[in-house]
């Protein structure tokens, strides 16, 4: 057993164990869909020369869809001119990414409450070949934001290692487990549900056990950004893109971790869905693990329309953003 799969079984025991202590009995996965709302991802763009009228359509482009998606896209977006003097720790951030040809830079950042990823850069690249399309959306990301508006307990996102065999054996092991997930795993009493204070008989979403499987190829272009935020978030994921990976994601969006190649087993599998539909021993989301993908969903609404910050647990923190001078 490698290091990597050891000290994620340690991990996922400690969690399970957690799990049943000081707890409401509503699931986890239902309690983050209902509670934890979605970090924002911050897109920054740097430059050390004027704005063409084509560069500056684009930024407007992707301002325009943050601020007609309301709340639903978790994205902020902003501009930086390298020629006025810069805050400290956007220096730090984003030393070395900026073209030696002084081409505007697109660089994406994860939210700074995304505490376990090793680095916030998600990726950096010449404005100009910034797809705003595949950035905002995507097909394996709609999908995932529709499953988990189904009730799921967690889609798993599968990506591909490109080895057919590699690949087929391990989609299997997971195909099969969650089926016996599916069959085997338990929901509380209703009665007991109904108890709870932190139940919402309100929301129109069925709670059920349910999970399903969204395969994605890394190599496809529309799902670059989700292959890139997937990538970034553990230290040494991208040395093992010769293997396949899932990724369990809950709630609004939250990827818990990564298993990998032969840690896409049976017993992994099964620990990772007995949390996730385990009762929420923490309402507190940035005590829990994981980070948030980028979407444009209005949970909210989806939900039932309401704001869900009504307990410390659910509440929104204010965004911690870098402050950066104008320049003008």
């Amino acid at each position: 057993m490698n290091w990597r799969l050891a000290t994620l079984l340690v991990w996922l025991s400690i969690l399970s164990a957690n799990n049943t202590l000081l707890a409401c009995n509503v699931p986890v996965f239902r309690y983050a869909l209902e509670r934890w709302q979605s970090d924002n991802y911050e897109l920054i763009i740097l430059h050390r020369r004027d704005l063409t009228p084509k560069e500056q359509q684009k930024i407007a482009m992707i301002r325009q869809s943050t601020r007609a998606s309301g709340a639903a896209l978790n994205l902020r977006v902003r501009e930086c001119d390298l020629r006025a003097e810069v805050d400290r720790q956007l220096e730090v951030l984003t030393k070395g990414i900026v073209a030696a040809n002084d081409s505007p830079t697109a660089c994406l950042l994860y939210s700074a409450n995304s505490r376990e990823v090793p680095d916030r850069i998600v990726t950096t690249m010449p404005l100009e070949d910034l797809d705003a399309e595949a950035l905002l959306a995507s097909p394996a990301r709609q999908k995932i934001a529709n499953q988990l508006l189904d009730g799921q307990s967690a889609v798993w996102i599968f990506v591909s290692s490109g080895d057919q065999v590699q690949d087929a054996e391990a989609l299997r092991r997971l195909k099969d487990q969650i089926e016996w997930n599916k069959a085997n795993l338990k929901l509380p009493e209703q009665d007991v549900l109904e108890a709870d204070e932190f139940f919402d008989q309100e929301n129109p979403i069925e709670l059920k056990i349910d999970f399903s499987i969204v395969k994605v190829d890394r190599n496809d272009p529309r799902e670059q950004f989700l292959i890139a935020m997937l990538m970034g978030s553990e230290a040494d994921l991208v040395d093992l893109s010769n293997q396949p990976m899932a990724f369990p994601v809950i709630g609004r969006g939250r990827v818990l971790y990564a298993l990998v190649g032969q840690g896409i087993y049976k017993d992994t599998i099964e620990m990772a869905c007995k949390f996730v539909v385990g009762p929420c021993s923490c309402q507190v989301k940035d005590q829990n693990p994981g980070f948030d993908l980028l979407f444009d969903v209005d949970w909210d609404l989806k939900v039932g329309g309401k704001t869900l910050s009504r307990e410390s647990g659910g509440q929104k923190k204010p965004p911690v953003l870098i402050q950066i001078p104008s320049g003008k």
